[in-house]
């Protein structure tokens, strides 16, 4: 059995109450401030310079340190959806 540390990032937030569903019982969360990006685009650039269009883009991340088998860590991963980024260490 080792230990492992999961790095999941995810643009939407309903990603996370799925993943943790799947995860054995015993496990540490942290929650990592979210990454926000900011467009300002300029409508009409040439007569209206105060006419703006604002958009953004939230990026929410969790750290999960949990003990896995590597069988129960292989059928975790697939099992992730595709919108999500994992970067697994292994911290035994």
């Amino acid at each position: 059995m080792y230990s492992y540390q999961l790095k999941i990032s995810t643009n939407n937030v309903e990603d996370f109450s799925f993943i943790e569903k799947r995860f054995p019982t015993k496990v540490k969360i942290v929650v990592l401030p979210r990454k926000r990006k900011k467009f300002v685009f300029i409508r009409s650039p040439h007569v209206n310079k105060k006419s703006k269009e604002h958009f953004q883009i939230l990026d929410y991340r969790r750290v999960y340190y949990s003990s896995f088998s590597l069988n129960s860590l292989k059928e975790f991963l697939s099992n992730i959806p595709n919108s999500a980024q994992v970067c697994v260490k292994c911290l035994t």
